[in-house]
C-alpha cells in the first residue's frame, strides 16, 4: 500500500472534478461534529464586565502631564521616576 499522508490526500482532493469536491465536502461535514456557535467579541466583553473605551476618561487620566511636553518627555519622566529610589510622601 502506498504511503498515505494528509498532504497526498489534499493533493488528490484538489485534483477531483468540482462536483466530486462538493460531494467530499458534504461527506466530511456530515462526519465532523458541529459545536455551538462561537461567541462574538462583544458577547465576551459583556460577560467580563467590559465596556467601550471612554476616551474622555482616558484623556483625563493623562492630564497630569503638561500638553506641551512630548511623548518622549513622558517616557523619560516615567523612567526617571522608576529609577528614583528616594522616598516621597504620597499625597
Amino acid at each position: 500500500m502506498a504511503d498515505v499522508t494528509l498532504d497526498r490526500i489534499i493533493k488528490d482532493a484538489f485534483s477531483l472534478p468540482p462536483q466530486e469536491q462538493r460531494r467530499l465536502l458534504e461527506l466530511l461535514n456530515a462526519r465532523i461534529p458541529h459545536t455551538a456557535p462561537t461567541k462574538t467579541i462583544e458577547d465576551l466583553a459583556v460577560e467580563q464586565g467590559k465596556s467601550p473605551l471612554d476616551f474622555a476618561r482616558i484623556r483625563d487620566l493623562g492630564s497630569f502631564f503638561p500638553d506641551e511636553e512630548s511623548v518622549d518627555d513622558l517616557i523619560n519622566t516615567v523612567r526617571n521616576l522608576r529609577e528614583d529610589k528616594a522616598t516621597r510622601p504620597i499625597d
